[in-house]
């Protein structure tokens, strides 16, 4: 969601909170995680919203941002396959489409 202050428009930064240690195990990946300097990444985007003055936060590696109904919460967790990319919610009848979910929920 923008926030609309002064003319100005804040987005919110969110990033998934990546486990690094954990992406080198896989050998055939490690040397090219390694060069793709990550954790510079996360320091630069942190650094620079903080001179923009916007928020920047990480969402946990395994929120469960696609299994949850942005309007009524609902979390239907036998959704975990990718592959389903809309779903309609048992409670509350909504379709929920995965990426615009994610967007609600993390930008709240």
């Amino acid at each position: 969601m923008e926030k609309i202050l002064k003319g100005y428009v804040f987005r919110p930064y969110p990033t998934e909170k990546l486990k690094i240690n954990e992406m080198v195990q896989n050998k055939n990946l490690s040397k090219k995680i390694y060069d793709a300097s990550w954790y510079e990444l996360i320091r630069q985007l942190e650094y620079k919203s903080k001179c923009k003055n916007k928020k920047f936060y990480q969402i946990e590696t395994y929120y469960p941002s696609s299994q949850i109904c942005n309007r009524c919460g609902y979390q239907e967790k036998k959704i975990k396959d990718l592959s389903i990319r809309e779903w309609e919610c048992p409670s509350c009848t909504n379709n929920n489409e995965r990426d615009i979910m994610l967007f609600i929920q993390v930008s709240t």
